[in-house]
C-alpha cells in the first residue's frame, strides 16, 4: 500500500509467527533484503519504498487499530523497528477499513490508531461515498491521486525521550571535526529529530537528493553531527556507534528561509511566498526525496519553540493556538497544523494535523524463500 510518499508491505498481525526472529526473517524475505536492489522481493530499493506495517484490531476500549512499523533500508540485513512512519499511518487507516477491521457510516469513518512503536495515538478521518472507502485527491510529491485521509496526531511529544526537548534546551552547540561550531535543536515530536541551519553546514536546504548525493563529504559531516547528538542524549555509548546501533534515531534535518526552487523532478516551481521555511531530511544515511510526516510534525513543533534554530527561521513569536507551518521540500510543500497551549508557563503541544493520501496497490500472496524459515 502507498501512504503519502511512502510505500510498504502490510501484514495482518495474525498472519505472522509469534517468534520474532522467524517473523523478521519472513519480512526480510518478502522484501528481498539484504540485496541493495531488493530484486528478489517486493521492496522498492529505496528507504521510502521499503517499509513494513503490521496491523491488528486493538484489544482495549477507546482505540480501534494498533500498528507497528519497520524500515528495511537497502543493503541492511535486518528490519529496524521502533521508528514511526507518519505517511503510512494514512494507509493503515485505509487498510483497516478495506479489511473490515473497522466499520464506517455512509459518509465517513474516524479511526483511532495506536502506533505501537511510540505509543502515540492518531485519529484518522476518511470520507466515504457510495460505499467506497475514500474521496480521491492528490498530494504534493505524488503524480496520482489517492484516498484523502486527515490525520490528527494527539499529544505527539515524546516518542523516544518522553519530553519535547531531550537536551533540556531549545538550542545546543556542537563542534564538528573541522572546528566549526553548529547550533542545533533536538525535538522529540512525531519522531526524534536534530535540526540545524543549512547555512551553518554550507548548504541551502533547496538542494535535490541528486545534488546532495553528489557531495559525499556533506553526508559524512551530517552523520557525525547526528552521532554526536545521539551520544549526548544517551542513545549510544560513543559517537562512532550511532551509525551501527541507531541509524534511524535520531533523524536529522537542515532548514533554511523561504526560497524559490525547482522540485527534484523539475515538475513544479516552489515559490518563496508559498512556504514558511525549506527543509531537507537525512535518515539512515540517505536523503529523503520528499518530507516525512513525522519530520513535518517535528519541524512544526520546533518552529513554535522560542529560541530554537527553526523558530529563528520561522521568525514568529511562539504563542498558544493553532499554527499552520508550510514546509518546502524536494517534491513540493507540506503543511502541518500544530496546536499548542500554555501549561505551567510552558508551551504544550496538543495536536499535529496533516492531510495525506493512500492507495491499495495490490493484494495477494508473497512467496518467501525457504531459507527464511
Amino acid at each position: 500500500m502507498r501512504g503519502g510518499t511512502s510505500r510498504g508491505l502490510f501484514f495482518h498481525e495474525r498472519d505472522l509467527p509469534r517468534n520474532l526472529r522467524l517473523r523478521d526473517s519472513i519480512i526480510m524475505g518478502a522484501v528481498g533484503a539484504p540485496d541493495p536492489r531488493q530484486v528478489d522481493g517486493l521492496g522498492g530499493a529505496d528507504m521510502l519504498l521499503s517499509k513494513i506495517a503490521i496491523v491488528s484490531r486493538a484489544s482495549d476500549d477507546g482505540v480501534d487499530i494498533e500498528c507497528e512499523f519497520a524500515n528495511i533500508a537497502p543493503g541492511k540485513d535486518r528490519p529496524t523497528f521502533g521508528t514511526n512512519c507518519g505517511n503510512l499511518i494514512a494507509a493503515v487507516a485505509l487498510f483497516a477499513l478495506d479489511e473490515g477491521l473497522v466499520s464506517a457510516s455512509r459518509r465517513f469513518a474516524v479511526i483511532r490508531i495506536r502506533n505501537k512503536n511510540s505509543g502515540n495515538l492518531i485519529d484518522a478521518r476518511i470520507g466515504c461515498l457510495a460505499g467506497e472507502s475514500g474521496v480521491k485527491t492528490s498530494t504534493s510529491g505524488m503524480s496520482n491521486s489517492g484516498v484523502c485521509v486527515d490525520l490528527d496526531f494527539l499529544e505527539p511529544v515524546g516518542t523516544v525521550s518522553k519530553v519535547l526537548l531531550p537536551t533540556g534546551s531549545a538550542r545546543d552547540t556542537f563542534v564538528l571535526g573541522d572546528g566549526r561550531s553548529v547550533d542545533v535543536t533536538v525535538v522529540d515530536a512525531g519522531a526524534l529529530y536534530v535540526f540545524a541551519r543549512a547555512a551553518d553546514l554550507g548548504l541551502t536546504a533547496t538542494e535535490s537528493a541528486q545534488q546532495l548525493n553528489a557531495d559525499p563529504a556533506a553526508l559524512v559531516t551530517l552523520e557525525h553531527l547526528r552521532g554526536m547528538v545521539a551520544h549526548s542524549i544517551g542513545l549510544v555509548g560513543s559517537v562512532s556507534d550511532a551509525t551501527r546501533l541507531t541509524p534511524d534515531v535520531p533523524k536529522l534535518a537542515f532548514v533554511g528561509p523561504p526560497q524559490d526552487y525547482r522540485c527534484s523532478d523539475n515538475s513544479a516551481q516552489v515559490e518563496s511566498g508559498d512556504v514558511d521555511l525549506v527543509g531537507r531530511i537525512v535518515s539512515s544515511q540517505n536523503y529523503h526525496r520528499a518530507y516525512a510526516v513525522t519530520g513535518a510534525i517535528a519541524t512544526a513543533a520546533a518552529a513554535v519553540v522560542q529560541g530554537s534554530v527553526v523558530n529563528d527561521i520561522y521568525g514568529r513569536e511562539a504563542t498558544a493556538g493553532v499554527h499552520d507551518i508550510r514546509i518546502g521540500h524536494p517534491s513540493g510543500t507540506v503543511t502541518c497544523a500544530i496546536e499548542c497551549r500554555n501549561l505551567d508557563n510552558r508551551l504544550n503541544i496538543q495536536r499535529a494535523g496533516l492531510m495525506r493520501t493512500a492507495r491499495r496497490i495490490m493484494q495477494g500472496t508473497v512467496v518467501v524463500p525457504n531459507h527464511c524459515f
